[in-house]
């Protein structure tokens, strides 16, 4: 008999990963030290995390905290933090958001 995999997405929809959790501060943390615009390759370089999980992450849980800017001839998307935003205002949200899923 053939096994089916769950569907990608299932284990953070129910439980957010420790790892998740630390990269998402990582993030919020080099976001804060710059206070100007970062692309996400720059960001990745800073907190050691590639690029495209830098990319997930901001698209998946920090949307709501950050401005984002495209620079057109070269396709590349910036991003900084909106003025008053703190990792406990992240963390608020993420825990109001994991409660509201599981119900």
């Amino acid at each position: 008999m053939l096994k089916r995999c769950a569907p990608a997405g299932t284990l953070s929809d129910r439980d957010m990963r420790k790892d998740t959790i630390e990269n998402i501060v990582k993030i919020v943390q080099c976001l804060k030290q710059a206070d100007s615009w970062l692309w996400y390759r720059e960001i990745s370089r800073r907190c050691k995390i590639h690029h495209k999980t830098v990319s997930r992450l901001i698209d998946r849980h920090l949307s709501m905290f950050v401005e984002y800017q495209n620079l057109e001839p070269f396709n590349i998307r910036m991003v900084r933090l909106k003025p008053g935003t703190d990792i406990n205002g992240v963390f608020k949200y993420l825990s109001v958001m994991k409660k509201i899923k599981k119900t």
